[in-house]
């Protein structure tokens, strides 16, 4: 969920890091950094110089040369157009409502921790999704590791700042929805807790192919890594058991079947949104 981090006075550090799958996280406190990335946030650590600004996106490492990404990107920053989005406090969470395919107007969570978009299962009905074959995925939730349809937004916007072609899972466990990264990664933003407003403005990325279809480098790989995890898993086991369970070993190849079709799912998705074979390993 989202960090919130109290306003200091004078300056201060703010530990940045990046966990396996790929998500940025921010502290204030060391100790709270898991022991395997204490180092990485040591490394990564920046002086607060503005109190209200709770976090910041920083680029992932471009597929192109970072010189040329970082002149582009700040070219596509400084003429940018800004939005401000008012916001509605509900505790330590900021709600907000959002646009999903140009007709569907919905209530979702600010969550820069999540890797995609979390789409509630009523709104997927009433954009009227295909959900019973699309990919799926592995997610944490509070009660416990649930699989969850992925899919694809034409579009989702927030006070006027859009973003086409969004990947999002569903969630058949929540009401309100969680703005991931799928939307923020386009974005550099501001949170400004004291008067409820979010500050978004297009950081030009996209532009120069440091993320595609919403997702960094480390994203897609993420995404590539999971399905091989599940197969290797399923394969260990199917090779564990004994000859003579055929109901089992049948179940298994079945499930060998569906992570290799979800595999073709994912390589479609990447190929539709362009990205390098470099990026999918």
């Amino acid at each position: 969920m989202l960090l919130l981090f109290a306003s200091v006075h004078g300056s201060a550090e703010i530990y940045k890091w990046k966990d396996s799958a790929g998500r940025l996280h921010f502290s204030q406190d060391l100790g709270k950094v898991p022991p395997e990335y204490r180092n990485q946030a040591r490394g990564g650590a920046i002086e607060e110089g503005v109190a209200d600004v709770i976090q910041r996106y920083e680029a992932p490492p471009a597929a192109v040369s970072p010189r040329r990404a970082r002149s582009t990107s700040e070219r596509t920053h400084s003429s940018a157009k800004s939005y401000r989005v008012r916001v509605q406090k509900t505790g330590s969470s900021m709600r907000v409502v959002v646009r999903l395919n140009d007709h569907v107007n919905a209530p979702f969570y600010i969550d820069t921790g999540a890797s995609d978009v979390s789409l509630p299962e009523w709104v997927a009905k009433e954009l009227g999704l295909d959900l019973e074959s699309a990919r799926t995925g592995l997610y944490a939730t509070a009660n416990g590791v649930v699989e969850s349809a992925l899919v694809t937004l034409d579009s989702v916007e927030l006070g006027g700042a859009r973003v086409e072609n969004v990947p999002a899972h569903v969630n058949k466990s929540m009401s309100v929805g969680l703005l991931g990264l799928s939307f923020f990664n386009h974005f550099q933003y501001r949170i400004d807790p004291a008067s409820g407003i979010v500050t978004l403005t297009p950081n030009g990325l996209a532009e120069t192919g440091t993320i595609k279809g919403g997702r960094s480098r480390e994203q897609w790989r993420a995404q590539f890594l999971r399905l091989e995890g599940r197969r290797v898993a399923i394969e260990r086991t199917l090779d564990e058991i004994k000859p003579n369970w055929t109901v089992r070993k049948k179940e298994l190849e079945q499930a060998i079947e569906e992570v290799e079709r979800q595999v073709r799912f994912l390589d479609n998705e990447a190929d539709d949104a362009r990205v390098p074979m470099q990026w999918r390993f």
